[in-house]
């Protein structure tokens, strides 16, 4: 019954959250912040995920302190997380991973980082620099701790995101001074991010030592376009190396307990089971154009996609994901199998009854969907040097055909002689928010 109840929060959590989230596709600001506020204060299993889509509401309502604030905090209690929670991970393996303490996943500990960057350009810009620096140095970490573990091509699965050394090549540029640095952090963007075109043109800027042209600044509009990856459940073979890794788990946890050497467990034949598997909603804008007094000057391009780095990224973690399923059932149906021996089951009743319960128990599992739901699909950037002065300055979702689709926004603009003016856009679709 307690699962049953507990089951029965989730699904009702799940279906507000993705509630809200449409309401923010959508252009209704409220709504969605109404829901997630109420959610992040639950304390449910459901509250830090929640609060992750409510920063980002945050700063797209146009309050990058508020948006800010909390984002580091996550940060700073996500990192506080103790690396093993016993009774959690008990509860786990009795119900489904639902009841463990949410996690946020690798590449979204980086981009944690990286939009803590973003609300920073979108005030004063004092600790963007620093974020950034957090959001590489993070991506180190964890390529690390996945080397150890034993994944291949760590390399380029957990290579440096283009938009930390991106940043950090704007704004040693911006200092007029540290042009070196500049180069140095382009050049980085070359090699992780070869599909940026511009960054061709920053490197060759760099090096000669020039921010701008005499009497012009730059203005940098810097996109959270698309609608980001989610998690979905899906049915999944299991695979030569997740029954291995757990095999090895078990084997291991069943001799410390008996303190017996060498002690095999056997797992039952499990053909399939259900895990999180990322996807990307559909999303028709493809980038952002952007217009100075009516007169195009660009359109944003591509330099870190956030789906991309998701889905390599749980690909990657994939056997340990299936294996944890395949210890889940081993588990239930080992413990169905010695109550029926205690009850006397034998036979054909034996039988059906350990079909009827384990069959039962499993299906009651619900797989952990529980993410960031509000990330990008994609962070694109454009620059544009402009004659210092006051623009108005236009932005509009560019579909798939190569027009504008929308309504669009516009924004006052000032262009300071050898300065930098940032705009920070949201467009999850037709829908864009301006956070400065």
């Amino acid at each position: 019954m307690l699962l049953l109840i507990s089951s029965g929060g989730c699904a009702r959590s799940l279906a507000r959250i993705d509630m809200a989230r449409d309401a923010f596709v959508a252009g209704d600001l409220t709504a969605a912040e109404e829901t997630l506020v109420e959610l992040s204060q639950s304390k449910d299993r459901y509250s830090s995920a929640a609060s992750l889509d409510l920063a980002m509401v945050e700063l797209a309502a146009g309050d990058a302190k508020s948006a800010e604030r909390r984002f580091r905090k996550l940060r700073d209690d996500f990192d506080a997380l103790a690396s093993f929670a016993p009774m959690h991970e008990a509860a786990a393996m009795v119900g489904d991973d639902t009841a463990r303490v949410y996690r946020p996943a690798a590449y979204e500990q980086i981009m944690i980082r990286a939009m803590l960057a973003v609300c920073s350009l979108a005030t004063d810009g004092a600790d963007a620099e620093s974020y950034a620096l957090q959001a590489a140095m993070r991506q180190s970490e964890l390529a690390e701790d996945a080397k150890s573990r034993g994944i291949e091509n760590v390399s380029e699965i957990y290579q440096s995101i283009a938009f930390a050394p991106y940043l950090r090549g704007v704004l040693r540029e911006a200092t007029h001074h540290d042009y070196d640095d500049a180069a140095r952090a382009y050049q980085l963007v070359s090699a992780v991010e070869p599909r940026f075109s511009a960054v061709s043109n920053d490197i060759a800027r760099a090096n000669l030592g020039s921010h701008s042209n005499p009497g012009h600044g730059v203005l940098y509009v810097i996109g959270c376009v698309g609608r980001g990856p989610i998690l979905k459940e899906v049915e999944a073979p299991t695979t030569t190396a997740a029954m291995q890794i757990a095999s090895s788990v078990l084997n291991v946890t069943a001799n410390q307990k008996d303190d017996k050497k060498d002690r095999a467990v056997a797992l039952p034949n499990i053909a399939s089971v259900k895990i999180p598997q990322v996807i990307t909603p559909p999303s028709e804008v493809v980038g952002l154009g952007v217009r100075a007094d009516g007169v195009a000057i660009g359109v944003t391009e591509v330099l870190t996609s956030v789906s991309e780095l998701a889905t390599k990224q749980t690909e990657a973690e994939m056997p340990w994901t299936i294996a944890r399923a395949v210890m889940r059932r081993a588990a239930k149906e080992t413990t169905v199998a010695t109550v029926g021996n205690q009850l006397g089951l034998s036979g054909a009743a034996g039988s059906l009854f350990h079909f009827a319960v384990a069959s039962a128990w499993s299906g009651s599992e619900h797989v952990d969907t529980r993410c960031w739901g509000l990330l990008p699909r994609e962070i694109q950037v454009l620059r544009a040097e402009l004659p210092a002065g006051d623009y108005t300055i236009s932005l509009s979702s560019i579909g798939r055909s190569g027009h504008p689709i929308g309504s669009g926004v516009e924004r006052p603009v000032t262009i300071v002689d050898g300065r930098n003016e940032y705009i920070i856009a949201i467009a999850p679709e037709t829908t864009i928010y301006l956070a400065k």
